[in-house]
């Protein structure tokens, strides 16, 4: 089973560094967005956009650990270390790094308990 987290993990941060290489930092799609008749995909850039501004996937990522120990949830657990590797790549490094270490705790903590 470590395996196969380990794997999503590295899925999910690739993933992301891929998206943040080639969607969000090209000054030429910034500029495509800002002309008139925007391509669709715009707004939810600008939402991940904002989201990374604020520190959201950081925070979202530290609440899902708690929430993940708390309920002694794997599901959880598993959300708490995907958002903590997303927001890694996102540069929220403080709140995404706790949130990726407690839903890491979840998650061994369960499989040890078995």
């Amino acid at each position: 089973m470590r395996f196969w987290i380990l794997l999503e993990v590295l899925v999910i941060a690739i993933g992301m560094t891929l998206l943040r290489r080639h969607g969000i930092e090209p000054e030429s799609i910034g500029l495509a967005c800002q002309a008139q008749g925007a391509p669709w995909w715009c707004d939810p850039r600008q939402a991940l956009i904002l989201a990374i501004h604020f520190k959201l996937i950081g925070y979202v990522a530290t609440a899902a650990g708690v929430a993940a120990l708390w309920r002694d949830s794997v599901p959880l657990g598993r959300l708490a270390m995907d958002l903590g590797a997303a927001g890694l790549v996102f540069y929220s490094v403080g709140w995404a790094a706790g949130g990726f270490v407690l839903g890491l705790l979840a998650v061994v903590g369960s499989e040890r308990a078995k």
